[in-house]
């Protein structure tokens, strides 16, 4: 399991959650989430983002929503995640914390 984030004033950016498949559907993914968003509001994240190609639906579980990926704050978009590692299909979500 492992997990990257980045932060942008209140805004933060999730950037990659990955838990082996192996022991995927094990709670690991929600758990490791739960961690990322507690650490954020310490760090007085008001809001997460992520792009995600394949797990909009896990995401949504943990009530995340799907948004327009050019209403994300300029410092999100401009992030190399935004700007060249994520194909333009990838969902764009947030949570607010």
């Amino acid at each position: 399991m492992c997990y990257t984030r980045a932060l942008y004033g209140t805004d933060g950016l999730l950037r990659s959650v990955v838990v082996e498949e192996a022991v995927r559907g094990q709670g690991y993914g929600a758990a490791l989430c739960a961690v990322v968003e507690t650490e954020a509001q310490s760090a007085s994240v008001d809001t997460l983002y992520l792009l995600t190609t394949n797990a909009s639906s896990f995401f949504v579980d943990l009530g995340y929503v799907e948004i327009d990926r050019s209403t994300a704050p300029r410092a999100i978009q401009q992030t190399t995640e935004f700007d060249d590692i994520c194909p333009s299909t990838a969902t764009c979500m947030k949570k607010t914390l």
